[in-house]
């Protein structure tokens, strides 16, 4: 009996020596940074004016894939989000757009809006949320599964979508901004009230962020520093609340007092998205978790997102020609930086990997394409364009509403309304498309019944293709003309399948990683199975890309 007990005790101490040896050639954290409509050509364009810390030390010490690309349409931040830590496209994580028409329920909804949990940590409804709508696992979910639910995930971002879709289904703790309070909060669906630590720090007298929301955003260096950017004061931005330019400094205290709408709503703290303080928030909030839960402390690789949303609300408000974009920049980079050296400090060199990406790139100022360089462009309304699509469908069937949900060419019919006239759907189709086509501001239109029954892999039909699920998805796509946007005459936006919205950045830091580049073609789908294949564990169920081939130490 002695020896029986003896050999089990030996197979008990041989299994755990080996594990501990298997799990110390992985790294302890996983840090995923995404860059909320960070184009590619940053990188080059500002780094003249960026530190040794911070991108360049991930460019010079890491690998780099120069040919990043997302390779599906429509390009924004929920299908972003998903598809990088899913490793799949729209067309089998089921987001295919931040808002979007639910056949099912009749009306348009929000990728992660959930109704059956309540929000932890405020009042009100900003956290009724949850990943519910993810239709496959992601890299958070399999982390879970490989370490039998030992592996902690946290995520954080301002943005609610941004930190609900890359924690899974699983998280600890999924952690966003309530632009009412400047409270950290959640949803019920990870927890029924906060962690201590958070509550402290959302009840605390001096609060960082309400500093910040005194603050003054002025220039990181001298103006002459920013050659990468137009002049200050161009007609290409948008005016901040109280400004009469578009110019630096943006005093944050003068602005809320002016901005009426904020100040009406309650959500003063919306305005600190559209600045750097937004970033330095969440970098803020990133170190506390990586504390308090104690990231990266025992034989379980853990993984915690950080998603920087102010570069999305910058980009928006001002153009990629900006200044103040640059700006944004600059002070991202000592974000990086701060985190990084953090992460050294805390969970050690060489013992995390990061990879950093951007959720979408973004387009030119549509009136700066025109002016600057003869190039044809327009700005649309979905509205007006909605209506003439409307109007040739009823001088074809007679009247009635066959558009029920239009936006940037998405075109969702109204199907209960065709079945009671008995017509037939891809006939409608056809006939939409045709209409769309009759607008000269479209190169194409895309039918559903086509993408249903047709395989594309080129062009912005393939990517179309890999964006298209055929119970969320428009029955039609209505492709803008390059340059051609659905959005206000300053600032910019995102959306489109063409290269300046699907061109980004991705990049592997620390561990193992050997410095190198490639301009390979490489898409945001290949880095959920990369971080698998190093973790040793299994590909999210939808995942059909293999990974990147990163020279790794010995």
């Amino acid at each position: 009996m002695k020896r029986f007990l003896s050999l089990i005790t030996l197979s008990v101490l041989t299994w755990t020596s080996v594990f501990a040896q298997f799990t110390e050639d992985k790294p302890k954290l996983v840090v995923g940074i995404i860059v909320d409509q960070m184009k590619y050509d940053y990188i080059s364009r500002y780094w003249d004016n960026f530190g040794d810390g911070g991108f360049k030390k991930l460019v010079n010490e890491g690998y780099f894939a120069r040919n990043g690309q997302y390779n599906y349409a429509p390009t924004v931040t929920g299908p972003g989000h998903a598809s990088v830590y899913s490793g799949t496209s729209p067309a089998y994580h089921s987001i295919v757009n931040n808002h979007y028409y639910d056949r099912e329920l009749g009306k348009n909804i929000y990728c992660v809006d959930d109704d059956r949990y309540e929000t932890v940590g405020a009042e009100g409804k900003n956290g009724k949320k949850s990943p519910y709508r993810l239709a496959v696992t992601n890299l958070s979910d399999e982390l879970k599964w490989a370490s039998n639910l030992r592996s902690k995930v946290y995520t954080v971002s301002i943005k609610d979508r941004s930190a609900v879709l890359p924690a899974g289904h699983k998280a600890d703790g999924a952690y966003w901004l309530d632009d009412k309070t400047g409270n950290w909060i959640t949803s019920s669906f990870y927890m029924d009230e906060l962690p201590e630590w958070i509550t402290e720090m959302n009840s605390a007298k001096k609060r960082p962020i309400d500093t910040y929301m005194k603050g003054v955003w002025e220039l990181s260096l001298p103006v002459e520093k920013y050659s990468a950017s137009m002049e200050d004061n161009n007609p290409y931005e948008s005016l901040l609340p109280g400004k009469k330019t578009p110019t630096f400094p943006y005093e944050m205290k003068k602005m809320l007092a002016a901005d009426r709408v904020r100040v009406k709503s309650g959500r003063k703290y919306d305005l600190l998205k559209s600045t750097p303080f937004g970033n330095t928030v969440v970098t803020e909030m990133a170190m506390q978790i990586i504390d308090n839960e104690k990231m990266g402390d025992d034989n379980f690789t853990d993984l915690l997102g950080v998603s920087y949303s102010s570069t999305d609300y910058a980009g928006h408000a001002f153009g990629p020609q900006s200044m103040e974009v640059e700006d944004v920049y600059i002070k991202l980079d000592k974000e990086i930086e701060h985190l990084i050296n953090h992460l050294d400090e805390k969970v050690g060199k060489g013992q995390y990997v990061i990879f950093l990406t951007a959720d979408h790139a973004g387009a030119q100022n549509t009136n700066y394409m025109r002016e600057e360089f003869n190039f044809v462009a327009e700005n649309v309304s979905s509205k007006d364009d909605s209506k003439v699509i409307n109007d040739f469908l009823v001088e074809k069937y007679g009247e009635g509403k066959y558009v029920v949900s239009y936006y940037s060419g998405m075109t969702y019919l109204n199907r209960p309304l065709i079945k009671e006239k008995g017509l037939d759907l891809e006939e409608v189709q056809k006939y939409a498309a045709e209409a769309i086509m009759t607008m000269p501001q479209y190169a194409a239109a895309v039918m559903g019944k086509d993408l249903e029954r047709q395989e594309y892999t080129l062009g912005y039909k393939g990517l179309i293709y890999n964006g298209f699920n055929p119970r969320f998805s428009p029955d039609v796509y209505g492709v803008l003309r390059s340059h051609f946007m659905d959005y206000q005459k300053t600032g910019t936006s995102h959306f489109s399948p063409y290269k300046y919205d699907t061109h980004v950045p991705i990049m592997f830091y620390g561990w193992k990683i050997e410095p190198g580049y490639t301009h390979a073609p490489h898409t945001v789908t290949e880095i959920a199975p990369t971080i698998c294949s190093f973790l040793n564990m299994n590909y999210p169920s939808g995942c059909y890309s293999d990974p990147i081939l990163i020279p790794l130490k010995k």
